[in-house]
């Protein structure tokens, strides 16, 4: 049978090796080894750890080198337990806190890329946060073209600008579809206009020149037509456009019954 004395020695020892094994940040007046011991934690998956002593890190030593560290590796922290806007949220701070800083260009890398794995991949699904995370791939592209985020940033975006205009158009045909050609349109035209690159603006701008044809707005037609005819000239949708329209312009000729 365990006397008081022992069960309270088996106590003692069992908390002091759980305290040991969660590596608690005690004080050693060693900024680094102090970063390097959060990011430990990091390492081993132990995230809620982490964030809790790179918190610790960062009220020690506020501005400096180690403490604006501390500030990024809580959002590395976050972004790799997937609490993606948790993680945006600590770049963001990062680069209020620290505009000058010359990790600026990984904050918004990261910043980017943690908007852009929170947006759902399907279509029919919000893309809220897609125009943000283009709006910080772009930030490192055209402030930082010497950064080596540029790369990386540059393909993140063109799939995230990729990603708005299927989306846009999956809406606008839609709306073609249901005959709602008026709230169609708008999402056509972005689709052709700030999105040439997608692969999509040709059969946007058909689908733009089917709705005003069915608005019946010739003029309006004509005009999308000719925004086609012109920059895709030998696409198929370009000649069914062309078909459609001039159908479409011959029965407005017709006197109509009295």
């Amino acid at each position: 049978m365990m006397t008081s004395r022992s069960i309270i020695t088996v106590t003692f020892l069992a908390s002091f090796a759980l305290a040991c094994a969660r590596e608690p940040s005690l004080p050693t007046n060693n900024a680094d080894a102090e970063l390097q011991r959060c990011l430990r934690l990091s390492d081993k998956r132990r995230y809620e750890e982490a964030v809790e002593c790179l918190e610790m890190v960062k009220a020690r030593y506020p501005s400096s080198r180690v403490g604006q560290e501390a500030e990024l590796r809580i959002g590395d922290a976050y972004f790799n337990k997937k609490e993606y806007l948790l993680a945006s949220e600590s770049y963001l701070a990062f680069l209020k806190l620290y505009p000058r800083s010359p990790r600026v260009d990984y904050a918004h890398y990261r910043a980017g890329l943690s908007y852009y794995h929170e947006s759902p991949k399907a279509i029919d699904r919000d893309q809220e946060y897609l125009d943000d995370a283009i709006n910080h791939f772009t930030t490192v592209i055209q402030s930082y073209p010497t950064s080596a985020y540029r790369s990386l940033s540059d393909r993140f975006l063109k799939d995230a600008r990729r990603r708005v205009a299927r989306r846009n158009f999956y809406v606008g045909r839609f709306y073609t579809r249901t005959g709602e050609y008026i709230a169609a349109l708008p999402r056509l035209i972005e689709v052709a206009e700030d999105y040439p690159d997608s692969g999509l603006a040709p059969r946007a701008l058909y689908l733009a020149t089917k709705a005003n044809i069915e608005l019946d707005r010739i003029e309006a037609a004509k005009t999308t037509f000719s925004k086609l005819s012109l920059e895709y000239p030998n696409e198929r949708w370009t000649k069914k456009a062309e078909r459609e329209l001039l159908s479409a312009s011959k029965k407005s000729l017709k006197p109509k019954e009295e």
